[in-house]
């Protein structure tokens, strides 16, 4: 078994540098083999020097890869249409790996010949941080159709490159660097389900987000993008006539105002950050539909094929 590791980065090169020095410290078992692509979407500081170094400190395993058009989502669709491997791992260029993270994931795909998508506990890196962009569960789960929401985080899931040849990819109209500002793994996966694949949540797969918001308005900005993409996905199927879709789009509307008062002894910085979601979620209600129509998803991918190579062990 191949994997590939695709780390999208765009102008955060030394962070990306400590991403790639944690991944490399990792303990790496047998029965696999492995490569790291990094995406560079159009940064213009040092990152193609940091992959350049971490190339060189590790021949034949790390690999460059420039995706011009701003966006996580084609920046990730790039990585894919350059990645070899049978198994598709995603992270960030904050993200530091857990210490077996790649042989946990080549386990449970191995255990499962089923199984297509997995998703891991995502904690975060310092106690000074803001708690965003983390999933802290420690119960193993299971999901089928119909189900739909952000339980499985982008800076922690991985593939079977299949998938991506039956689905697509990622909606570019959707994620980082696009006004809907997130959702783009929610909507693959909401996808995915949809075609009848079942999605693992296995808490022993673990990364430490080590994101850089510190202030509650830093989270509550975040926040905000999340609540457009968000929007925006449940918008995107509920305009392709999708009943689920619907019904998930009417009950998020209709608990805006519950969701907008204050719960009793809440912090002031969880209330902040709520309400920039709903924020978030009504600018995207209003220009979801724009969107969804007149601009395009690009999501069909033209995977090359690659001969499956045996695995060897990984020093």
């Amino acid at each position: 078994m191949k994997l590939s590791v695709l780390i999208c980065t765009r102008n955060r090169a030394q962070s990306l540098a400590a991403t790639l020095q944690h991944f490399f410290a990792q303990r790496f078992g047998s029965g696999y083999t492995f490569e790291v692509i990094v995406v560079d979407n159009a940064s213009t500081d040092d990152t193609r020097h940091v992959v350049e170094r971490a190339a060189a400190h590790h021949p034949g395993l790390v690999r460059y890869c420039r995706e011009p058009r701003p966006g996580l989502s084609f920046a990730r669709n790039a990585g894919i249409l350059a990645a070899q491997g049978d198994i598709l791992a995603f992270t960030d260029d904050d993200v530091l790996v857990g210490e077996t993270w790649l042989e946990e994931i080549q386990r449970e795909f191995s255990r499962d010949p089923q199984l297509m998508m997995l998703g891991g506990r995502v904690l975060l890196a310092h106690e000074t941080l803001q708690p965003v962009a983390i999933q802290p569960s420690e119960e193993r789960q299971e999901f089928v159709f119909p189900f739909a929401g952000t339980f499985v985080m982008g800076a922690n899931m991985a593939f079977r490159r299949e998938l991506f040849a039956q689905l697509g990819g990622f909606d570019v109209r959707l994620g980082a660097g696009q006004f809907l500002a997130g959702a783009e793994d929610a909507d693959f996966f909401y996808r995915a389900l949809k075609a009848g694949h079942k999605l693992l949540y296995a808490p022993n797969v673990v990364v430490a987000h080590a994101h850089d918001r510190v202030t509650a308005e830093q989270a509550a900005r975040l926040e905000y993008g999340y609540g457009k993409g968000c929007a925006g996905y449940l918008v995107k199927h509920a305009l392709g006539a999708d009943r689920y879709a619907i019904k998930m789009l009417y009950w998020l509307i209709y608990a805006l105002p519950r969701r907008w008062q204050p719960l009793p002894q809440e912090p002031a910085a969880a209330l902040q950050r709520r309400r920039a979601q709903i924020h978030g979620i009504v600018r995207g209600l209003l220009a979801a539909p724009w969107l969804m129509i007149f601009a395009r998803s690009e999501t069909k991918l033209e995977l090359p094929l690659y001969e499956a190579k045996p695995s060897r062990r990984v020093a």
